[in-house]
């Protein structure tokens, strides 16, 4: 292989050195020029408003000059050359020339030219870019409802786009994925129609949901062109039963209601009874299955069927009636409780009870209680012997309670040591029975309530058996605290009005009229009071006497 000689190869890499360095010194020299004027690429959309600005760093007294892209003159300096009212002159200055243009067209796209006439001619050039606006997107092909499980095909279209847009398709916040976009070139214009399609298989959650078609451009802010599209998607019923409360008692009204869930409406129900029919209480109301009174035998399984035209559902509810609140409470019938023997099996008190009322004006009975803890029969009054009798009557006033001050206003009460008892004789009638009634008056400070109970022998006594229980009918002990504070109250003001009457009668006594007096006697017809005094010692040969008279 043959390698070239020195002195060649010397030469080759000189020649290289001195191009290099002269395309360096001619960039130094073009950066560096103050003469050479300075401009910017300018992007606008149709319709708005853009911005020429030329610049140099130094001036020599030469003027600036903008020309389209036809290289006509639009200003030289500040005067207009090209008469068109959407140019116009912004700033002027030796060192700047800034023009606008407004209503941007898509024909003023191109590049623009500055230029400074100078030794040589320095330019500098400008490229207008225009932006074709595209068109609010058009949705088309959904007309009419879609049934569930269909498929439903989408197209979109939006024209006069400059570049081509971009479409984009969402379903709320959701992008779907379309198919590409279909970009047509407008005949005699630098636009662009473009048109996207979406296919969808819907189902029920598709009803009322909105699908979206966006147009994505520079010259557009994000969401600014949009077209929305509802579906409508019918489907069959999906049944659901809905009770009036989670908790139906027995004896109240109450009702179930069939809901239907479906696109359109069901048009139809029907109710029945699983395992059987529906409760004579029960009536159809189309969607809703009312009882008028609940009971035991209405629990069980009810079917509800809904039909809209479309498809049909069933769907089931079981019903469990609660008990009654009031049955919560124990009945009167039940072993447990008191019972009260019939009205017919009590002895006739009306004859027997006030038989001894004539003999004693204080005397007032009291009716009986009955007693549950009896164990006679209540259809047949006994007869009390002699015995019974006398331990009635002889039972101390620790087991017996005084008559309540409500029911017996009239009766003094009597001290515990010498209790009053009286003992009304038997009837000797056979339609009625021997009753000993044994009133007991106690001390102020006992129970004021009483409770009357039947004893095994008839006789019917009062008992401390309510000494808890507080008598509704007595007086509360803050009353009289109440009269004590109304009563001082009152006094104060009569005293105060008494005070004030006395004070007032003695003003007017010391003031009751006016009288003339003789402590200035002999000062009337004094001409100075030297001789006043005079007159007043003795009298002035003078003067005429006065007199007084009292009327």
């Amino acid at each position: 292989m043959a390698f070239p000689s020195a002195p060649s190869a010397l030469w080759s890499v000189s020649l290289l050195t001195v191009l290099f360095a002269a395309a360096v010194h001619s960039n130094i020299v073009y950066d560096d020029d103050p003469l050479q004027p300075v401009t910017s690429d300018e992007t606008v959309s149709v319709g708005g408003t853009v911005t020429l600005t030329c610049r140099v760093a130094e001036s020599d007294n030469s003027s600036l000059q903008w020309s389209n892209t036809a290289q006509q003159t639009l200003y030289f300096g500040e005067k207009r050359a090209l008469r068109d009212n959407r140019i116009q002159l912004y700033r002027s200055t030796p060192t700047e020339l800034s023009i606008t243009i407004a209503e941007v067209q898509l024909s003023d796209e191109g590049e623009y030219t500055c230029s400074i006439f100078t030794m040589p001619v320095r330019t500098a050039r400008a490229t207008v870019t225009v932006l074709g606006v595209p068109g609010k997107p058009q949705i088309s092909g959904f007309e009419n409802e879609v049934l569930e499980g269909g498929k439903v095909t989408l197209t979109c279209t939006s024209t006069g786009s400059k570049p081509p847009a971009r479409l984009r398709w969402y379903r709320g916040d959701q992008e779907l994925e379309g198919r590409p976009d279909v970009v047509e070139s407008v005949p005699d214009e630098p636009t662009y129609n473009v048109s996207s399609e979406l296919t969808l298989e819907v189902s029920r959650s598709d009803d009322n949901t909105v699908i979206t078609c966006a147009v994505d451009h520079p010259s557009l802010a994000p969401g600014d062109k949009r077209s929305d599209q509802t579906l409508r998607v019918s489907y069959s019923p999906n049944v659901q039963i809905q009770p009036e409360s989670d908790l139906p008692r027995e004896g109240e009204k109450f009702y179930l209601e069939c809901v239907g869930n479906s696109n359109p409406e069901p048009i139809s129900f029907t109710w029945e009874k699983k395992d059987g029919e529906l409760p004579q209480l029960a009536k159809v109301d189309g969607a809703l299955l009312r009882f008028e009174m609940l009971n035991k035998s209405d629990n069980g399984v009810y079917l509800c069927r809904a039909d809209n035209g479309i498809g049909h559902s069933q769907g089931e509810y079981t019903l469990l009636v609660q008990d009654s609140p009031d049955s919560t409470f124990p009945s009167l019938d039940s072993p447990t409780s008191p019972s009260i023997p019939p009205s017919s099996s009590l002895p006739d008190t009306s004859s027997d009870i006030f038989s001894g009322s004539g003999s004693d004006p204080n005397y007032s009975p009291s009716p009986p209680d009955l007693d549950s803890s009896s164990t006679s029969s209540p259809s047949t009054p006994s007869t009390p012997s002699a015995a019974d009798v006398s331990t009635a009557s002889a039972q101390p006033s620790s087991s017996t309670t005084t008559l309540s001050n409500a029911l017996f206003p009239d009766l003094p009460s009597a001290p515990d040591s010498s209790p009053s008892s009286f003992t009304t004789p038997a009837s000797s009638s056979a339609n009625s029975a021997p009753f000993t009634a044994t009133p007991s008056y106690s001390s102020p400070a006992s129970s004021l309530t009483p409770s009357v109970s039947v004893r095994l022998n008839g006789v019917y006594t009062f008992t401390d058996a309510a000494e808890n229980i507080a008598d509704p009918t007595a007086m509360s002990t803050s009353s009289g605290v109440d009269h004590a504070v109304i009563g001082g109250v009152v006094a104060v003001i009569v005293f105060i009005l008494l005070c004030l009457l006395i004070v007032l009668g003695r003003y007017l006594i010391r003031h009751k009229g006016t009288y003339l007096t003789h402590e200035a006697k002999g000062s009337d017809d004094a001409p100075d009071a030297d001789t006043a005094i005079i007159n007043a010692e003795g009298g002035h040969s003078g003067a005429e006497d006065k007199k007084e008279y009292f009327i």
